[in-house]
């Protein structure tokens, strides 16, 4: 009837504990924490050619084409490339490889293909800061 509104989500649990992971996400914006996780991961745009600081978190697959507000749809990007990928003959795609870094694909209106994968872990001691970060952003998914 019209007075019932439902939302749906995915949410996801871990198959060994069953505890919960994550959810699905409705904001089309980055919450906070998950722009950090964003930030530690990328540290620089993550356009191939491109060393400037991170100024927009933006989708990879856009929100337009169902792309949902995650850190696997997620990017750093400086705020000229981010606007450039915008526009006509630019794609861009997440590729799921859970086993290995994060990876993007971009295609450029030339057709040139290229793929960005995420840098590694500077060290150990960062790791508790990210995983820190992870935690926090679970439990205000």
């Amino acid at each position: 009837d019209g007075d019932t509104a439902v939302t749906l989500r995915n949410v996801y649990s871990c198959p060994v504990s069953g505890s919960l992971t994550a959810m699905q996400s409705q904001s089309r914006t980055f919450p906070k924490s998950l722009r950090k996780l964003i930030d530690l991961r990328d540290r620089t745009c993550r356009t191939p050619w491109c060393d400037a600081p991170i100024r927009h978190h933006d989708h990879i697959l856009s929100r337009r084409s169902e792309g949902a507000t995650t850190a696997q749809n997620g990017a750093g990007l400086c705020a000229a490339c981010n606007y450039a990928k915008e526009g006509d003959g630019w794609s861009a795609r997440p590729v799921r490889r859970p086993d290995r870094r994060h990876v993007l694909d971009l295609r450029t209106p030339t057709g040139h293909h290229y793929r960005s994968v995420a840098p590694r872990l500077p060290s150990a001691a960062r790791r508790s800061e990210i995983e820190a970060i992870l935690i926090a952003h679970l439990r205000a998914s």
